[in-house]
């Protein structure tokens, strides 16, 4: 087995990440955005034979960060990705073709995966002292997590979010709201708000940029850069495709706004932010469903609603909560 870092090889990559329905972590232009904030980022592909050209049986991007006392500290989140061959057993890669990354419950694929693992740590090129952590996009009820990071230390607990299945007709989805969503989302259509699919320049968007900026700073939360939308549409392999922005108006006035980002056939939810009209007339719920309505046309198959903490942030977990998505929780971080 062998580890191949840093390939330029986009389209691979792509190719790879969107068959393994990847997240947005694991996306190359999102490791290329960061790059482009100052964020270094060390990318790999773990192949059987010596060849880069060789089928890959996984592959895992890496953000860099530096600890005190220098130690230099990589996050793979969301990954490694697995193809599906890398289940097999004996280790033999009978598939090319990327899987769905849950092959672990099987014994061979749990040890091709554990191999695979050590080699990307023992081959991380980075000096020592380092650590290379993950957080899979594993359930963490799930059969492989156990087995395929049993050797592994857990740090954390998982994160949990939302995933909205846009393949399902719109009445089904409608039908696993909870009902007082349901029912705002009933009223806001019935009521004065108007909708308006914003554009794809920085001009078009940068309005709720600024509003999430002033919407952190007072709430006193953490998230991704302020121009992390900006470098990720310019880091797209389609920059017209990278976002979608909505704005809800009421008398032609701005009263909320949601970002997406999409990325293969997955999307996921970036930026919100409402004022009192907005929350009012619920054109967060609307919004959200109209956005499902356009994604899925883009054929956009997955929304991710990017988290949902129960503690930091009640009132946004209830709404991502009550949108009628599947609620997973990932297996946790490990070293």
């Amino acid at each position: 087995m062998h580890a191949h870092w840093n390939l330029d090889d986009r389209h691979r990559w792509d190719a790879f990440a969107d068959g393994a329905r990847a997240g947005l972590q694991q996306t190359w232009a999102y490791g290329q955005a960061m790059q482009s904030l100052g964020v270094p980022c060390l990318r790999v592909a773990i192949t059987q034979d010596a060849s880069p050209k060789s089928p890959w049986l996984a592959a895992a991007q890496f953000i860099v960060q530096r600890l005190p006392w220098f130690v230099r500290f990589t996050l793979c989140q969301g990954g490694p990705l697995w193809a599906a061959g890398a289940s097999v057993q004996g280790g033999e890669n009978r598939e090319d073709k990327p899987g769905d990354g849950h092959e672990g419950g099987h014994e061979g694929g749990a040890a091709l995966q554990q191999q695979a693992l050590a080699l990307m740590r023992s081959t991380l090129p980075l000096r020592r002292p380092r650590m290379a952590l993950f957080s899979p996009a594993m359930d963490a009820l799930g059969a492989e997590s156990p087995h395929v990071f049993s050797k592994s230390t857990r740090l954390t607990t998982g994160r949990s979010t939302v995933l909205l299945d846009l393949t399902r007709p719109e009445a089904d989805r409608r039908a696993a709201q909870e009902g007082r969503w349901r029912n705002r989302l009933a009223a806001a259509e019935r009521g004065a708000l108007k909708v308006r699919v914003c554009g794809n320049k920085r001009s078009d968007y940068d309005w709720l940029v600024k509003a999430e900026a002033a919407q952190r700073k007072e709430r006193r939360y953490l998230s991704l850069p302020t121009g992390f939308v900006e470098a990720f549409q310019a880091a797209h392999r389609k920059p017209s495709q990278a976002l979608l922005t909505l704005a809800a108006e009421l008398q032609n006035q701005r009263c909320a706004g949601m970002t997406f980002l999409v990325h293969g056939t997955t999307a996921t939810y970036h930026l919100g932010w409402t004022d009192d009209n907005g929350r009012e007339h619920s054109a967060h719920n609307l919004l959200m469903w109209q956005a499902c309505s356009l994604l899925a046309e883009r054929g956009v198959q997955q929304l991710d609603l990017g988290g949902v903490n129960t503690v930091a942030n009640p009132g946004l977990a209830r709404f991502k909560l009550g949108s009628g998505g599947r609620v997973v929780t990932w297996a946790g971080t490990y070293w």
